[in-house]
């Protein structure tokens, strides 16, 4: 599935919310920031779907933004500084569900779907898309 297309289920779907999209600038200074703790950066394409959607949630699921200000769209930089600050790795976490995070990992240069005590993987996809549908369950 495209960013497009995704873009089509997203605006039909009225039950997800969406926050309005991302500057570049606001992009570049949290990668800065994440960078300056030790976090890989925003994978590229999940940038793109930043500049639409700085952040969108469903029934309690939610796909992380940069600098939104508000808890209904919690901030990709603070979750990740609180949970992968000090740790050796190469992901970084971008959205999350009741159970699972949603991470970017470099090594493979996949998408990851993980179980957060266990960090069981449930799902790995090329397809970013594919993971936020699956995050936010639509």
């Amino acid at each position: 599935m495209s960013l497009e297309q995704l873009s089509a289920i997203l605006n039909e779907n009225e039950e997800v919310g969406k926050n309005d999209a991302a500057s570049a600038v606001q992009i570049n200074i949290a990668n800065v920031k994440l960078r300056k703790n030790g976090i890989n950066e925003i994978p590229q394409d999940f940038a793109d779907m930043l500049q639409k959607y700085n952040g969108l949630s469903c029934d309690g699921n939610v796909i992380f933004g940069v600098d939104t200000k508000t808890m209904f769209f919690p901030d990709l930089v603070d979750v990740n500084c609180r949970i992968l600050k000090d740790e050796d790795t190469s992901c970084i976490i971008l959205g999350q569900d009741e159970d699972n995070f949603l991470v970017y990992d470099y090594q493979p240069k996949k998408y990851r779907i993980i179980d957060q005590e266990d960090y069981e993987e449930k799902v790995v996809t090329d397809d970013l898309t594919y993971a936020v549908a699956w995050i936010l369950k639509i």
